[in-house]
């Protein structure tokens, strides 16, 4: 029994190692390059639960999001979720895409330095006026040099880690699991589930291997062109609409929401909110209590659009924002910055992922296209829309890598697919919307929608949805189309089990 992935022995056949107590664990050695062996292998690490009820009709990967996601820790903390998601008559498989968590290539452009990168990170994302033309500048400049900074903490194996060549290292996986169980490789298929940028990764699999798709649920689905293509302009366009639910879930749930003042209407609440953005922005918040933050900081109103963006990610979270929001009025920050903490996270695996797919097709190379950038997304969601520009794509325009030509994605076109794919997603997702249009790139495949604000089928408890995924996983059943189907707790301020004080996210915090 091992917990950690450095004692897996690294094959390029499935051996796996028993672990984690419950588990086995795997490193499987895939080529750098598929098209050439010269450059070498890299390992990519699994980890698998096997379902008491065998023999299991297949192993079911997992990607949980990102770029930077890692399906082993997926599997690990969510394991409950998933299980009732889509039953229990598949094994399931956690897989660290290359360059994430236990698996190569090296891309952490501060390896070693936690510290370095976690101060580096809490600077650039927060530390950030969009509405300043200096800020602008700097930060424009300054995504610069943590592309020049990458060039030279990584080595050129960084370029091999990208969405393509995952998805021909998830071949690799199926052929290898066939032929341990004395089948034939070429007949392999995959059964997977991806949320978020897993969707990416999804789509991308199916179009380039669409005789190999077996059961694929795609869940918060990315518009996978504006991926590739680089802008990540349009993931927000459900943003305010997230926001505008805030307002009326509390409004009708009264006192049950503490940010409720004897408001009249939802709009009522929606201008106490815009209120105290305003007052944040005019007079941003001391924060000194060591206890709280590192060193003397403010609280500006940049700062709780950043929260608000991570909430509309899971509205069971919204309880957890009303009472900050009320603290904030009262001049209070310190749950806000003990929350943003811990939700930090490194932005370098992302990016070096992001950029290699993107390969410079949307180069914001001025602080003037990155200033035209950022209106562009206060246009996609007035409220939401400055706490993304940061995220990926300003990073890319001194990104220095690029991937070998087969592992470039040429775009997608109508595909058919060896069974039809179930994409699934929720009424408002307020980042990844798109599920209506990448279904139509593969005929005979359905949407199944959720009622309930936020990213990926997980956050709610649905009957309706965990039944049509199970017929879907152990009968190849799809839905009708059009099928919406409704949660237990529609409300979060009325729920009946209050929620956690906590924000679960998969991947980054943005996919």
């Amino acid at each position: 029994m091992v917990y950690d992935f450095k004692q897996v022995p690294h094959s390029s056949s499935l051996e796996w190692t028993p672990c984690f107590t419950n588990y086995t664990c795997a490193n499987l050695l895939v080529p750098f390059d598929y098209e050439d062996a010269s450059v070498g292998n890299v390992n990519v690490a699994f980890i698998r639960w096997e379902t008491p009820n065998q023999p299991a009709m297949g192993d079911i990967v997992l990607n949980p999001g990102g770029p930077g996601g890692s399906g082993v820790d997926y599997l690990l903390s969510s394991l409950a979720d998933l299980t009732r998601l889509f039953g229990t008559s598949y094994n399931v498989v956690g897989m660290d895409p290359r360059g994430v968590n236990n698996s190569g290539p090296h891309v952490d452009c501060f390896e070693g330095k936690p510290w370095v990168r976690d101060y580096y990170d809490n600077q650039y994302y927060t530390d950030f006026d969009p509405h300043s033309p200096k800020d602008v500048l700097n930060h424009w400049t300054d995504a610069g040099s943590f592309g020049d900074w990458c060039a030279q903490a990584l080595n050129e194996t960084a370029r091999y880690a990208n969405t393509p060549a995952t998805a021909r290292d998830m071949v690799s996986y199926i052929e290898a699991l066939a032929e341990s169980k004395g089948e034939s490789k070429e007949d392999a298929k995959l059964d997977y589930y991806g949320v978020s940028y897993g969707s990416t990764l999804g789509t991308t699999f199916a179009s380039l291997f669409p005789d190999r798709v077996g059961r694929m649920i795609i869940d918060g689905v990315v518009d996978a062109e504006e991926h590739y293509g680089g802008s990540w302009l349009n993931n927000l366009r459900l943003g305010d609409k997230s926001m505008q639910k805030f307002f009326e879930y509390c409004y009708e749930a009264g006192p049950a929401c503490t940010f409720f003042q004897n408001d009249t209407s939802a709009d009522g609440v929606k201008a106490r909110f815009d209120a105290l953005l305003a007052d944040l922005n005019a007079h941003p918040m001391s924060v000194s209590d060591p206890t709280l933050v590192q060193f003397p900081t403010f609280l500006t109103g940049a700062e709780l659009i950043s929260w608000m963006l991570l909430s509309v990610y899971d509205q069971n979270t919204f309880p957890l924002t009303a009472s900050i929001l009320v603290e904030c009025e009262q001049r209070n920050a310190s749950s806000i910055f003990e929350l943003l903490a811990s939700a930090g996270v490194s932005k370098g695996i992302t990016i070096t992922i992001a950029c290699n797919d993107m390969q410079s097709n949307y180069n914001i190379s001025s602080p003037e296209k990155y200033q035209k950038y950022i209106d562009d997304l206060e246009g996609v969601s007035h409220y939401l829309g400055i706490a993304w520009s940061p995220v990926i794509t300003v990073n890319c325009w001194k990104h220095s890598f690029v991937p070998p030509q087969s592992q470039i994605f040429k775009g997608f076109t109508t595909t058919h697919t060896a069974n039809p794919i179930l994409f699934t997603t929720n009424t408002i997702d307020p980042v990844a919307s798109f599920a209506d249009k990448m279904v139509q790139f593969y005929p005979g495949s359905v949407v199944l929608k959720q009622d309930v604000v936020g990213h990926g089928l997980q956050l709610a408890k649905s009957k309706c949805t965990s039944k049509y995924l199970t017929e879907f996983m152990e009968k190849g059943t799809l839905p009708p189309a059009g099928v919406v189907c409704d949660v237990e707790d529609p409300n979060p301020f009325l729920a009946s089990a209050p929620a956690k004080r906590s924000l679960t996210r998969r991947g980054t915090p943005f996919l």
